[in-house]
């Protein structure tokens, strides 16, 4: 079966799969609505007290005058050459370290639990009901999507470490080109990890390596051009949201629930497109 008889079929089917499965699909799209307003809401309430307290680190340490001349008369004066409250900086850095882990720790079980059902319904949206809705499948399903998520996080976040080192380059002994040998692996990661996940439940999680590499390497085309199709589409409907932003409200609303069921749909139709190339 040539690339683009499979991406065409998996196009026709996937929008097939929606209007034969409408609750089902409703009930994928209400999961991604919940899932960017629990990401956007555990944001809103950390990201704030992250910023405060850089800012708060950044001004005190701006405001103090340290030099030697100016630090000798301090000390003689008996008064501390790093300012009224020297411990200022520590405290705050241990806030935006303990807000950062209770905001990635939230982000994490969000994605796991709330993504994990959205992929689980949008991989099985043609199963019958009582083995769709059935409390076992779904927990094996998250259980192994649990352990996907562990492992895909771990080159994102070297990644994401690198990225930010580097960004400091003139502070740190950081090159540019540091970051770009964790950025290929990230991006074999995520390449071979999201063929992993419709079929999770599929296949034995012990042979489920072998085959998503099986699926990756001998049919490279066919995937990349499914995930162009989705990025492309993700990154028009999220142009279009900014660009209305200002200008409609209804037609931003519009957008908005455009964008959505892009990402919904995304899933559905990857999903198809991994099936026929596992051949279950």
């Amino acid at each position: 079966m040539g690339s683009k008889h499979i991406v065409i079929s998996s196009l026709k089917e996937s929008f097939l799969l929606i209007k034969k499965n409408k609750k089902v699909f409703l009930l994928v799209f209400i999961l991604q609505v919940l899932f960017f307003l629990l990401i956007v809401m555990v944001n809103v309430y950390h990201m704030p007290q992250i910023l405060q307290s850089a800012k708060d680190a950044i001004d005190y340490a701006e405001a103090l005058n340290i030099n030697p001349q100016t630090a000798n008369i301090d000390m003689l004066q008996k008064k501390n050459p790093l300012g009224e409250d020297p411990l200022l900086i520590s405290r705050n850095y241990d806030l935006i370290i303990k807000n950062s882990f209770y905001l990635l720790f939230s982000i994490f079980l969000i994605f796991v639990v709330i993504n994990g059902l959205i992929w689980y319904f949008s991989s099985n949206i043609n199963e019958k009901g009582k083995n769709l809705f059935s409390l076992k499948n779904i927990l094996r399903y998250l259980s192994r999507f649990f352990i996907i998520a562990i492992i895909l996080s771990v080159p994102l976040y070297f990644f994401a470490y690198a990225l930010v080192k580097t960004s400091f380059s003139s502070f740190l002994s950081a090159k540019p080109a540091d970051f770009v040998p964790l950025l290929l692996i990230a991006a074999i990661a995520i390449y071979f990890i999201y063929i992993s996940i419709p079929i999770l439940d599929k296949i034995k999680f012990k042979s489920l390596a072998k085959k998503l590499f099986s699926i990756g390497t001998k049919n490279f085309i066919p995937v990349i051009i499914s995930y162009l199709i989705i990025l492309i589409l993700i990154m028009a409907s999220l142009f279009l949201i900014f660009y209305l932003i200002e200008l409609n409200l209804f037609l931003l609303l519009i957008a908005v629930l455009l964008s959505i069921f892009v990402f919904a749909w995304a899933k559905i139709y990857f999903s198809v497109v991994v099936k026929k190339l596992s051949g279950l």
